[in-house]
């Protein structure tokens, strides 16, 4: 596996050479002008806030993602043993194995972590990557102004693949899909980073004999809403993301109980899935309609009164992953659908959760920042239907407590700004803590987390054990995307110091191609591996050929690269190599020094700033006098594990 992955990540990294050169001439990105206070950076926040999934990410492709410090973790998930799986009928275990060629074994590896612990809830990953899909669905602008739409169509491939991967379909109908990996108890006990946990994990399963709606629902509104990000992209696979969604709908409408197993004291369904289901509907409806409503839609569930859908009261409640009301309205309304009644809704469900205002800050409920979060999406789409710019205000000035002008100081999106808190419940970016009693500082920078924060009243306790305050979560963060995204569009930031940020942090490879996703996958097989086989002996040939993997453009792969140099390197001031393929010089050697390499070669001259003189000494890995891209090819080779380091630095007879 680790040489598959580094071979296709290799090809896309030097494919997209030429390209990348000429991007970074260009200025990819565009600054945003700012017009928010000097305090508040609003693209900054929404560009790294991203960076969060993929330190929660899991599964055996978690070594190909942007950040240096994950590695592959629980990779035992992609071996589940079905006769210890809970849920599942005699006759469901039969289907999945029969699907699996005889075998007990299924893969549920991939998706996400929950939080600060590892186990994976779709209800929770459901939740958040709707949110997700949906900021970006209603603020595309935020996203591709900051130049952060690629890296979130990258988390919402990553999550629909794993969705799609533990659903099985007979046809068209759902039999049975996995909910939930791993307990709260055997997860808890065990502070650990999620690279060293070893132990089998026990699998959750719905299907007609133990359904969950709320599971069920969520999935599909996830689905429907990534299917509309992709429509243009990638169109069959948004095909196939609707299909599942669809699916997974009718098996909530058919099995609407909330599911019981597995929750435990985190998160227990409430008493119905209506609320899951009417978001299914209307996301479904989008889809299948490319992102707008007809005028004929005639919805499931209607308002009927405050807090009220079809003349029944419901507990109503922030938005949040079982409490999907107040979302609900706000989509209605955003998609113009009776709009006076849904903006109703929305105000009252404002002012009964304490409301915002423009001088305090609503801190009410355990990690009060994601609910503050609900609530500013609350404001924005009231804002943006009534044209009442008190609505943006309020919101504005929640954002800026949370982002840091408060009495602490603190930032609380983690690695935004300069001053944020670093006693993090992250198992990951914590590890090897054993006991959170000892409050140690993270390890790593856990980059756009948005953790818990102070409460109503400005309390705040940067302890690891204060879970409340410094724990952050997947639905943290959905609800951060949906704040964040209106207020980068109508007030800006600069992306700049985004920018200058993730260059300058050890945690996270700044080179990294979220375009390695691909075209159009299969659904139940994601594309994270190369077309073809990695190649199995060593390149002794320049690469003439056009890479096919796509880079940039699925329809445009890269043709212009450069030929091989005829001319040795001849400066008679060349040192000796200190060591064979250290071409940047960093004491090590790894695919930066490909690019370092590539980038030398692209520069038609010699002596290019790019590589020192140095670096040229320990390219010529051929030792033949002359850098070219057969020095380019054997790099390859070795950090693909196929020849030993001890071949660098040899010459071929």
């Amino acid at each position: 596996m680790k040489r598959k992955s580094f071979f296709r990540k290799f090809l896309a990294c030097a494919a997209g050479t030429a390209t990348m050169i000429s991007c970074i001439a260009a200025g990819t990105v565009a600054n945003v002008p700012i017009t928010a206070a000097a305090d508040s950076n609003y693209a900054e926040a929404l560009k790294l806030s991203l960076y969060f999934y993929d330190a929660n990410q899991c599964g055996s492709e978690v070594e190909d993602n942007p950040l240096t410090w994950r590695s592959n973790c629980h990779t035992y998930d992609g071996e589940a043993d079905l006769n210890s799986a809970v849920g599942l009928s005699s006759s469901s275990k039969s289907f999945i194995m029969n699907a699996n060629g005889g075998s007990s074994k299924v893969d549920v590896s991939g998706g996400y972590h929950d939080a600060g612990d590892h186990i994976k809830f779709t209800k929770t990953m459901g939740f958040s990557m709707t949110s997700l899909a949906w900021s970006y669905y209603s603020y595309p602008e935020a996203y591709e102004s900051t130049g952060s739409k690629e890296h979130l169509m990258y988390i919402l491939k990553n999550n629909a693949d794993y969705f799609m991967k533990v659903t099985y379909l007979d046809g068209n109908d759902v039999v049975a899909y996995c909910y939930q990996v791993a307990g709260e108890g055997e997860d808890h006990s065990n502070w650990a980073p999620p690279e060293d946990q070893k132990m089998n994990r026990t699998t959750y399963w719905a299907d007609s004999s133990h359904p969950d709606g709320c599971s069920a629902g969520l999935m599909s509104s996830c689905l429907s809403a990534t299917s509309i990000i992709f429509k243009d992209a990638a169109p069959d696979y948004a095909a196939e993301c609707l299909k599942y969604a669809k699916a997974l709908e009718v098996f909530a409408n058919k099995y609407p109980q909330p599911g019981t197993d597995g929750y435990g004291n985190m998160y227990q369904n409430s008493n119905d899935s209506n609320d899951e289901r009417a978001f299914a509907e209307l996301w479904r409806v989008l889809a299948e309609n490319n992102g707008k409503l007809p005028a004929s839609y005639n919805p499931t569930y209607k308002r009927t009164g405050n807090g009220c859908y079809n003349n029944s009261i419901y507990d109503y409640d922030k938005y949040t992953w079982d409490k999907l009301w107040s979302g609900y309205a706000a989509l209605l309304t955003e998609c113009g659908y009776d709009t006076n009644t849904y903006i109703e809704e929305m105000k009252f469900e404002m002012n009964n959760q304490g409301g915002l205002s423009s001088s305090s800050y609503n801190g009410n409920g355990w990690g009060a920042s994601r609910y503050n979060c609900a609530l500013q999406m609350l404001a924005t789409h009231i804002g943006k239907a009534t044209n009442d710019n008190s609505y943006y205000e309020a919101a504005k000035y929640q954002m800026d407590y949370l982002l840091g002008n408060n009495p602490t100081g603190y930032n609380f999106i983690v690695g935004y700004g300069d001053k944020w808190p670093t006693h993090i419940h992250h198992r990951a970016a914590n590890p090897g803590v054993g006991d959170p009693e000892k409050n140690t500082e993270a390890k790593y920078t856990l980059f756009g987390a948005l953790i818990g924060g102070p409460d109503s009243s400005g309390n705040y306790q940067d302890h690891e054990n204060s879970y409340q305050f410094t724990e952050p979560a997947l639905d943290y963060n959905g609800c951060f995307a949906l704040a964040i995204a209106p207020l980068v569009e109508k007030y800006g930031g600069d992306v700049s110091v985004a920018d200058r940020v993730i260059k300058n942090a050890s945690e996270i490879d700044e080179n990294f191609n979220f375009n390695i996703w691909g075209g159009n996958p299969e659904p139940t097989e994601p594309t994270t591996e190369p077309a073809t086989e990695p190649v199995t002996e060593p390149i002794t040939e320049p690469v003439t050929e056009p890479v096919t993997e796509p880079v940039t453009d699925p329809t445009e792969p890269v043709t212009d690269l450069p030929t091989d140099p005829t001319e040795p390197v001849t400066d008679p001031n060349l040192p000796e190599a200190s060591r064979y393929g250290d071409v940047d010089c960093d004491g090590g050697i790894s695919v930066n020094d490909i690019v370092a390499l590539n980038m030398y070669l692209l520069d038609t001259n010699a002596n290019t700033p790019n590589v020192s003189q140095q670096g040229l000494a320990n390219a010529d890995v051929e030792k033949d006098g002359r850098i070219d891209l057969s020095d380019s090819a054997k790099l390859v080779n070795y950090l693909a594990e196929m020849i030993p380091e001890s071949e660098l630095g040899k010459a071929n007879n």
